[in-house]
């Protein structure tokens, strides 16, 4: 998809020409830790109406990546268009703008171009250390006053409470509700404004802990979640799998993360829970866009930071390169949208999702992007995608510099993994995978689950040099060095402000 055929420009063209008359707004949703657990995505667990709807009228992505399964660094990769390795964002506490600081954003470009930009909830960061606002036409809305994760007394401690909760409250109860009502009123002083506009909101849910109001857990059986036994992935090597445990140290749920199956139910469940409590929140904002009449002149994306994994293959949460964690839910509705409601098999990256809405806007993105445009795609669900898509992680999972790097490309059948020590390069480990052999991989509900690396198999050889050299191409073609500021450059710079 990086070279577009003359058809593909064409259509661009078109989109972009159009795009620039109307001055389309833009609702960029974004869902903290949601994997592709919907019901529009065959997930058979899942009660999600809303999103469902919004599908079937949507360009909805079966085969979206992120490039880095852990939510700073996905969202920076979105929201400046450039991959992990180019801004150096590997880490929840590493900020861009230490590395690029004259870099445009995604938000930044529309706000220089007459559009109100207005962040409301977790977009670039669940932490004010890393918000970014200079990208907006207001100070970011991360949190208000009274948004908490817990709402029985028993819960509200510092650092990691209960793992989950089920208040009998209203929607407003948890943070979500009032996040979506503060959209929703949002939208209705934005209606009255001649300037169109761009309006991400994040929702927090279904992020640990699981809480959700009462109503969402009694939508679910919760015979269903049982988790039959789980063993590890055969010949992942152990860096393959995370160290940071995200799950352990939650209220009953130990450091290690090895919870009973009574637990792992319960904790399947909880997410569930959650899924279905910010869909509504989601239906919510979506009915208020149409009784205000924006639908009509409003490019929706909704987008879920990375995937997630509820104990496949003995592992929980992010922060792999495995399939669960890297794949994540897409969907675009584009207003005269051709054939609306068909899904695509199209392999398209996070970064991709700036140019895009750069070129339906009719705006022009900056020179240096790591994306592509999928327009095309939007235009016709069966336009051809990228060939390949990059994700990675290092390991361990800090502020500073990696120790090892693990970059992974995934085909529409394959997916390499090589694992390299930072500092020399040299290779660790690989991993191959063959989604379309049921020794390799398992298809779980809706997922697929690696179930054994083929790498080292003979017969495999002619697929691992061929992935090898194609994961060769893209590291030498995409990467591109970054200029870091000395402190004396950086001084400088802000004495100048």
């Amino acid at each position: 998809m990086r070279t577009l055929t003359i058809s593909a420009l064409l259509l661009f063209t078109i989109v972009r020409l159009h795009a620039a008359e109307a001055r389309p707004n833009v609702l960029f949703i974004a869902i903290d830790d949601l994997r592709t657990a919907l019901g529009c995505y065959g997930d058979p667990l899942a009660k999600s109406p809303n999103l469902d709807r919004f599908a079937a009228t949507a360009r909805r992505f079966d085969h979206a990546y992120t490039q880095q399964a852990i939510c700073g660094p996905s969202r920076t990769s979105l929201l400046t268009g450039r991959l992990p390795d180019n801004t150096r964002v590997w880490h929840n506490r590493n900020l861009f703008r230490d590395t690029c600081p004259d870099l445009v954003t995604l938000p930044q470009l529309f706000k220089n171009n007459g559009y109100q930009a207005l962040a409301l909830g977790k977009i670039f960061s669940g932490d004010e250390r890393e918000l970014d606002p200079v990208s907006w036409s207001a100070p970011e809305v991360l949190k208000q006053p009274g948004w908490s994760n817990y709402v029985l007394r028993e819960d509200t401690v510092k650092g990691k409470g209960a793992a989950y909760e089920a208040a009998d409250v209203p929607d407003d109860g948890y943070s979500d509700g009032k996040l979506a009502t503060l959209a929703v009123g949002t939208l209705e002083k934005l209606q009255q404004k001649k300037e169109p506009f761009f309006l991400a909101v994040g929702f927090f849910k279904p992020h640990l802990p699981f809480n959700a109001p009462k109503k969402y857990w009694d939508l679910h059986d919760p015979e269903v979640f049982a988790l039959p036994e789980q063993t590890r992935v055969i010949g992942a090597p152990e860096i393959a799998y995370h160290t940071h445990r995200e799950l352990g140290g939650y209220r009953d749920v130990p450091e290690d993360e090895r919870v009973s199956a009574v637990e792992a139910r319960k904790l399947r469940h909880g997410y569930y829970a959650c899924v279905s409590y910010v869909d509504a929140q989601v239906g919510r904002l979506l009915d208020a866009l149409q009784r205000l009449g924006l639908a009509q002149n409003t490019i929706v994306v909704l987008w879920g930071d990375h995937g997630w994994s509820l104990g496949e293959k003995d592992r929980w949460c992010k922060a792999t390169n495995f399939e669960c964690d890297t794949r994540v839910p897409l969907m675009v509705r584009v207003p005269g949208m051709a054939k609306p409601g068909l899904p695509t098999k199209a392999l398209v990256e996070s970064v991709d999702i700036y140019p895009t809405l750069a070129a339906l806007a009719g705006l022009t993105p900056p020179a240096d992007l790591d994306g592509s445009s999928f327009v095309p795609v939007l235009q016709d669900p069966g336009a051809r995608g990228h060939d390949h898509v990059l994700s990675q992680f290092s390991r361990p999972f800090k502020a500073g510099n990696p120790e090892i790097m693990g970059h992974s490309i995934r085909t529409s059948t394959h997916r390499y993994t090589r694992w390299i020590e930072w500092s020399t390069r040299k290779v660790l480990a690989e991993e191959l995978y063959d989604y379309t052999a049921p020794t390799s991989v398992t298809q779980q509900a809706a997922f697929l689950i690696e179930r054994q690396n083929i790498v080292a198999e003979p017969a495999q050889a002619a697929m691992r040099d061929q992935m090898r050299l194609k994961l060769d191409e893209t590291l030498s073609t995409r990467i591109k060095p970054v200029s870091v500021p000395t402190p004396e450059k950086k001084a400088k710079k802000k004495k100048n402000k």
